[in-house]
């Protein structure tokens, strides 16, 4: 039974100290080999037992699950377990939503997943058969076929990893013997201060989100913003239950990240709400597919959100984001440089 462990919590003075060159180069080293030191445990555990088939990862919106994932399967690979990689969000299907009482779409429950075919990915590649996985393409919002050359075999000392939302459900795992799995949870722990906090996990994980909704999936930051509240319900229902239920706990914060996404933050949540001032904002796309014609959950409610994230990310100092290495677990958010 794991628990949210190796809490990370810095201040804008231990940020503003860093950012001398020599200093920032060793901060952000320092920072990144603790992350990749936490990835090695689940590689270690992995070709130390032979019995180990299946590693499952979950952990909520915007934790780096699948960077994570991906290091970990080259880790195994390089490490003489051949590792074949399956995200759950190719298996979306956007058909039957329900939505909440302010009509956003509920893209976070399980069942917005085709298990039937999941399922039947991971039992078939277990058994050494060669699947080709669905693609989700998340720019136009429709499932896509993959190439062949992209199909997964495993040989028989292989490692399948997966990984999602709701890596950790029983509906997805629930098929693989406990003693043949890992089962990770991974989540950014730590909190900025000045003077008090300035954020917590769930705003590191909102301004990761913004600053990736907005340079990969076309959504603004009052978009994300605006749907972020689904998410947090999502993860009422779900998360404590998938901390409980796994091996352990992966801190995917990074000490230094704040130099980065919270200046990429502020840029876009400056543009949208000048936006808003000159109405020219566009319509949520999260509320593309909603059961009720509004461009909006209720933008009141992300405006204010918005003000308040810009007058606490105003006291955060910034880097260049072509410091973050070209491995670094932050270009899943804020694209290559």
């Amino acid at each position: 039974m794991a628990q949210l462990q190796d809490r990370t919590d810095i201040t804008v003075e231990d940020l503003e100290e860093s950012l001398g060159l020599k200093k920032l180069n060793e901060f952000i080293k320092k920072s990144e080999e603790l992350f990749v030191e936490r990835t090695k445990l689940a590689i270690d555990e992995a070709c130390n037992n032979p019995e180990i088939k299946a590693i499952f990862i979950s952990g909520p919106t915007s934790s780096g699950k699948t960077t994570f994932t991906r290091h970990l399967a080259e880790g195994l690979t390089k490490s003489g377990r051949p590792a074949g990689f399956l995200s759950l969000d190719d298996y979306y299907k956007l058909t039957d939503l329900t939505f909440d009482r302010d009509g956003r779409p509920d893209f976070e429950t399980i069942d917005t997943l085709d298990l039937e075919r999941a399922n039947s990915d991971i039992k078939d590649i277990m058994e050494g058969k060669t699947v080709i996985p669905p693609y989700f393409n998340f720019e136009t919002r429709q499932s896509e076929e993959r190439d062949p050359e992209e199909a997964i075999t495993l040989p028989e000392n292989g490692v399948l990893v997966v990984e999602g939302l709701h890596g950790l459900n029983s509906r997805v795992s629930g098929n693989i013997p406990d003693e043949s799995c890992i089962k990770i949870f991974i989540m950014p722990y730590g909190n900025v201060y000045c003077d008090t906090k300035l954020m917590d996990s769930n705003e590191i994980r909102l301004l990761r989100r913004i600053v990736r909704d907005y340079r990969h999936r076309d959504a603004h930051a009052l978009s994300t913003i605006d749907y972020w509240p689904m998410i947090e319900k999502s993860e009422e229902a779900y998360y404590s239950d998938y901390l409980t239920g796994a091996t352990y706990h992966i801190n995917s914060f990074l000490a230094y990240e704040s130099l980065v996404i919270a200046p990429l933050a502020l840029h876009d949540l400056k543009e949208a709400l000048e936006q808003v001032k000159e109405n020219t904002i566009k319509p949520s796309v999260f509320m593309q597919k909603s059961n009720t014609p509004k461009p909006f959950a209720d933008l009141s409610k992300a405006l204010n959100r918005a003000r308040k994230l810009v007058e606490h990310l105003e006291k955060i100092p910034k880097c260049d984001p072509s410091r973050v290495p070209q491995d670094s677990i932050l270009l899943e958010f804020i694209g290559n440089h």
